[in-house]
């Protein structure tokens, strides 16, 4: 039987990919929670240093399953209970990606729309085939991205193309998510999926305890001001340095034991 979604693990790489291509790669809530368990593994496993999240299948993802969410959460919930439900089962699954100190990356084949743009912003890298394309339908609807569409596209791209894509409701290509900095690097469709394994495999050869303050780091000093900033480079800095510099002498120690 065919599972909606699969994972791998390799090379220190959690691969997860969307395995629902009939259905356009719609995210249920089992999906979700597949991504989820990742995530934790990732966090948990100092083993696993990497998530990449791929697609099977001509598109990326065509967003959440809207037929199982109506289904299962009715919109006739009073405002207190659509907010908590709304925490729980998107948001929370959003920002613990976010905040896991080790590198996610979506290795988008396709058209991303909805909550797969919103994921793409809780995620550290954004690699894309020329074949992407970008679009939060939600305003069509008659509501607003609100799962980090809003919050998070305004932070990675600016005011102008977050109204672009979550207002006037228009689709950006792959290389206009490029410039918009939406994705950080574009290739050609046959050479996809190797540049997309080779760099999280590059990835997951460095440093982890860097990889992660860094991270931290860069996410806090996008709210600091420019001092702000740079005490937070000493502070976050000096561990690694004292660290690097003890190995090193303890390397330099135990070369010379051998050579006497």
């Amino acid at each position: 039987m065919k599972e909606d979604i699969t994972r791998a693990d390799r090379d220190g790489v959690i691969v997860v990919t969307l395995n629902r291509p009939e259905k356009r790669n719609a995210m249920t809530i089992a999906m979700r929670e597949t991504l989820f368990r990742a995530v934790d593994d990732l966090r948990d496993n100092d083993d696993l240093r990497v998530l990449m999240i791929r697609a099977e299948g001509p598109f990326f993802t065509a967003g959440i399953d809207v037929k199982e969410h109506y289904a299962l959460y009715p919109p006739s919930r009073g405002m207190q209970e659509f907010r908590r439900d709304y925490r729980r089962n998107i948001h929370r699954f959003l920002d613990e990606m976010e905040a896991v100190e080790k590198p996610i990356v979506m290795a988008i084949n396709g058209p991303c729309l909805g909550l797969g743009v919103e994921m793409a912003g809780a995620v550290d890298f954004r690699l894309a085939s020329s074949d992407a394309r970008f679009a939060l339908p939600e305003v069509d609807m008659g509501i607003i991205a609100g799962s980090g569409g809003t919050s998070r596209i305004v932070r990675l791209c600016g005011v102008g193309w977050a109204k672009w894509l979550g207002m006037a409701g228009e689709a950006i290509d792959a290389q206009t998510a490029l410039a918009a900095g939406l994705v950080q690097a574009v290739w050609s469709p046959d050479e996809f999926d190797d540049k997309a394994m080779g760099f999280c495999r590059r990835l997951a050869g460095k440093p982890i305890d860097a990889v992660g303050m860094a991270k931290l780091a860069i996410d806090l000093c996008r709210d600091l001001d420019r001092s702000g900033g740079r005490t937070l480079e000493r502070i976050a800095n000096t561990p690694l340095i004292l660290d690097g510099n003890k190995r090193i002498a303890d390397r330099e120690a135990g070369g010379d034991k051998d050579q006497a």
